[in-house]
């Protein structure tokens, strides 16, 4: 077994090096998926899924929301909703999944901390906590519930038993030497100095002559270039918790005295008498919080002051849980998202959304008009993105109940939306097309010039004349660049940035007094054309410095380490992940008929796939049915019965059956 004290009190410095996000009376869930929807998650599964196999042995519910509790604890769901947005929804089932493969590493090496090192850590971190806040110790340990605490120590034991893994994984990976580490060092940190001549095709655009027959030829060759895109239009609804502060008024005032004690304190922590104001009505409430509270609301009008009173009141969570307003928001939208549903399974119509949002009176926003490659989709971008809305039609129009159950500032209330119109792409007339025309045949024109001027410059080198008579001999300018790095960022002296790191490229891979070849290069967005020519010239390498050596490399050496370490246990990681996780994957049908997996009735098929592995299935209706579609992640198209699918996450697929006609 481990001597995990030993380590221990030799690596305590390693604790300093961990971000350990302290986040006291913080509110998680309500609901069972309440977190999936805290985090904008929602592209609900339309069947039960599993949650994969570990170590030849299924992972149970409690050891996924245990791991994804400790996932969301340890980064913060702010965090972890940034990333989803930049990485997809799979970005948190694969940190969970990380998490349990250390938790399985660490039952296999007996590595299990005491909750007597957890608190240790723990009170470090309370201590940290009141000095940030300017409260006493005490006063932040109240505000802990004992769930908050165990979920604390909770995380604490996981944080000392991985750092552990890390020193077991990591200790080969991590030993770099001096002598590598210096190598590195001056490599990076040589620098250049450089002489280009650097062509613009905006050079020889006043060489460029148009006609409008040789605009018509360009615009008919070109006919794509000028095609207007399909377009999309949302409408949706929003259920903000700050029109449903009445409802969660009446609420309040039905909560026991315990409850009120609870809510009162989280809202006011600083102030030991709020809970004995418990019985007074909401009016008297604020005005006791006015004149406790007077350095919060100065120079407020006291109307203002009440109705932020109010608002926090009522949508600030005790323990797990979320504000009474959220909660009452979030019921409005799951009422009006079911009997959405219904009348639109009814009868599907685009305009269904706003009809019945105009029925109960409530506000429908629309959204401009976007394509596919519009970066957000404005007034959703948290939640919707512009690939979710093309995924859309008039049988699945709707997107449905993201929100989150969190009082934060930031926080997104419950929405619903609904494909409202659809644009068809179309071709521009040549007259719409005209001025766009005009400005793109004249850049393809006088980048032929670019490029004859470059042949130019090339022969000119060939015939061994240096970059200062072929800059005199062209009126061309002559760049004298650095002293630059090998690691990025500007050259000084060169004008267009936007090729720095072309010419970083070509200079690097020279000798000194060596030239390159005329190289194309771009600075627009156009991957088309290269509107650009070079040619570099390498002067100088100037070693680092002795001074900056001396003063850099330690701290280098230390960092160089600590990656190779990182590298290490992230590697380790990735292989033990490989070797003991296997995701689950299920096969449904809605309708009379049945799903084979690999050949073999879904009923007893395999239920647990190594990544990336593909998988086929095929939907065999029953006499009197046919197959409709696949609801789920298959790869070749929704109405084809004979699919495949590659396995990636946990998940399922559900094969619809219809009456043959």
């Amino acid at each position: 077994m481990i001597d995990f004290q030993k380590i221990r009190n030799k690596q305590k410095w390693l604790f300093g090096i961990i971000a350990i996000p302290v986040i006291i009376g913080f509110v998680v869930m309500f609901t069972p998926d309440a977190t999936d929807t805290l985090l904008g998650r929602n592209n609900q599964r339309s069947q039960q899924v599993n949650f994969g196999e570990i170590n030849k042995k299924p992972v149970s519910k409690d050891q996924w929301l245990n791991a994804r509790g400790i996932v969301i604890s340890r980064f913060g769901v702010e965090t972890l909703s940034r990333m989803i947005n930049q990485l997809g929804d799979d970005y948190l089932d694969r940190m969970i999944i990380d998490t349990l493969v250390e938790m399985e590493m660490l039952e296999r090496y007996t590595i299990r901390p005491t909750t007597s090192d957890a608190l240790d850590l723990l009170v470090e971190q309370i201590k940290a906590e009141a000095l940030r806040r300017g409260l006493s110790t005490g006063e932040v340990a109240q505000n802990m519930t004992k769930q908050t605490e165990a979920s604390l120590i909770r995380l604490q034991k996981y944080l000392i038993g991985t750092e552990q893994l890390r020193q077991l994984a990591g200790i080969a990976d991590g030993l770099v030497s001096e002598k590598e580490a210096e190598i590195q060092f001056r490599e990076e940190n040589e620098k250049f100095e450089a002489e280009s001549i650097i062509i613009s095709h905006t050079n020889y655009l006043p060489l460029v002559q148009i006609d409008d027959n040789a605009l018509k030829s360009y615009y008919t060759n070109s006919l794509s270039k000028y095609r207007i895109s399909e377009s999309r239009q949302l409408s949706y609804v929003t259920f903000q918790p700050t029109n449903f502060l009445k409802e969660a008024e009446t609420k309040y005032l039905n909560l026991s005295t315990s409850d009120k004690n609870a809510l009162l304190s989280n809202c006011w922590p600083s102030d030991t008498s709020i809970t004995n104001q418990s019985s007074l009505t909401i009016p008297k409430l604020v005005d006791y919080v006015l004149s406790v509270q007077t350095n919060e609301f100065e120079g407020m009008k006291k109307e203002d002051a009440a109705g932020k009173i109010r608002e926090k009141l009522l949508t600030t969570p005790v323990g797990f849980k979320a504000g009474l307003a959220i909660v009452e928001a979030y019921s409005a939208g799951v009422d009006f998202q079911k009997s959405l549903q219904a009348t639109y399974n009814a009868k599907p119509a685009l305009d269904t959304l706003d009809k019945m949002a105009l029925l109960q009176n409530l506000e429908v926003k629309t959204t401009p008009s976007l394509k596919r490659d519009t970066p957000f989709v404005p007034g959703l971008q948290s939640r919707v993105s512009p690939l979710d809305v093309f995924t859309l039609s008039k049988t699945n129009a709707l997107i449905i109940g993201a929100s989150t159950l969190s009082s934060a500032a930031n926080a997104e209330p419950f929405f619903i939306a609904s494909l409202k119109k659809i644009m068809p792409s179309r071709d521009r007339s040549f007259a719409e097309a005209k001025s766009l025309v005009s400005v793109d045949y004249k850049k393809a024109e006088s980048i032929k010039l670019l490029k004859e001027a470059g042949d130019k410059v090339g022969q000119s080198v060939t015939n061994e004349k240096t970059l200062a008579e072929i800059a005199k001999e062209n009126n061309f300018k002559l760049y004298k660049l650095g002293p630059f790095s090998s690691s990025g960022g500007s050259i000084e002296g060169l004008s267009k940035s936007g090729i720095s790191e072309d010419v970083r490229t070509q200079t690097l891979g020279l000798e000194v007094g060596e030239t390159s070849e005329v190289i194309e290069s771009s600075t627009d967005n156009d991957i088309t054309d290269n509107e650009i020519v070079f040619i570099v010239k390498l002067n100088k390498k100037l070693p680092v410095s002795k001074e900056v050596f001396n003063k850099d490399f330690p701290t280098y050496l230390k960092q160089s380490r600590a990656r190779a370490a990182a590298s290490g246990y992230n590697s380790w990681l990735q292989q033990k992940r490989d070797e003991l996780y296997k995701y689950s994957f299920n096969a449904y049908t809605d309708g009379e008929g049945e799903v084979l997996v690999d050949d073999q009735s879904s009923e007893i098929a395999n239920k647990y796939f190594e990544s990336d592995k593909a998988v086929t299935v095929v939907a065999k209706p029953k006499p009197g049915y046919k197959f409709k579609e696949w609801n789920g992640s298959v790869r070749q198209g929704k109405t084809n019965a004979i699919n495949s699918v590659v396995i990636n996450n946990n998940s399922s697929v559900t094969a619809t059956f219809i009456p043959a006609p």
